[in-house]
């Protein structure tokens, strides 16, 4: 199982200049089914994927880690990002696991800024831009599983400098408080978010400030669904 879930994680943040990287992901049991990598598709692209598996333990986790091996592997392969998810569409429609829904946003980062990228059924990526304005990287097609055929369409958008791309899966925004009746939500994440870069917080800092306030608004309960946090802050010029 331990296995199983460290090769869902990067084995480490890839170096790429001119931006700042931080991820983290805590599986609400011993294994969880959210998925969080960043793939080194060239010297100047960095793949980036961040999704959901249905379900919790280790029927979750198994179906995580064949969305993580499928996207891997059609990297490589240098499949267009619409291929790619059409592919692991079918690959999980055809599964025979309980848990065979997965929602993701994978994304296709380049040096210069731009941004590809599709969105199956999962919680929209956030871009705050150093402007203040919010950006969101919605739905381009359902989640993954339900239908063989399913399509995926793809966006692009431009990172400037200064902006940050977050990207997190939904046991963020849908903790809940204590006495369980309101969630974290968008609003406070976003609030926490541009709070720390008004300080100078880097990527990682920003990634264990939220988690921290996430505890604290739970009044410290076991988390209730697998937590994952990407940040991408483009640094100034």
């Amino acid at each position: 199982a331990r296995d199983i879930q460290l090769s869902l994680l990067p084995q480490r943040i890839p170096d790429f200049a001119g931006y700042d990287i931080a991820g983290q992901s805590i599986p609400a049991e011993e294994v969880g089914g959210d998925i969080f990598d960043l793939i080194e598709v060239a010297p100047n692209i960095l793949g980036i994927a961040v999704g959901d598996a249905s379900g919790h333990g280790l029927p979750a986790a198994l179906q995580a880690r064949d969305v993580v091996t499928g996207l891997r592997m059609g990297v490589e392969k240098d499949l267009k990002i619409t291929a790619v998810m059409r592919r692991l569409n079918y690959v999980i429609h055809r599964s025979g696991l309980t848990s065979r829904f997965v929602s993701l946003l994978f994304a296709e980062l380049e040096a210069e800024g731009y941004l590809t990228w599709s969105n199956a059924g999962h919680e929209p990526g956030l871009i705050l831009r150093e402007d203040g304005s919010l950006e969101s990287l919605g739905s381009t097609g359902i989640v993954m599983g339900p239908l063989e055929d399913a399509e995926y369409g793809r966006r692009m958008v431009h990172l400037a400098f200064g902006d940050t791309l977050v990207m997190y899966s939904d046991g963020i925004v849908e903790r809940v408080d204590s006495g369980g009746d309101e969630e974290f939500g968008l609003n406070r994440l976003e609030g926490e978010i541009r709070g720390a870069l008004d300080r100078g917080s880097s990527a990682r800092e920003i990634c264990s400030k939220v988690l921290e306030r996430l505890r604290d608004f739970g009044d410290g309960a076991p988390w209730a669904d697998d937590v994952t946090l990407l940040v991408i802050r483009r640094l100034p010029a």
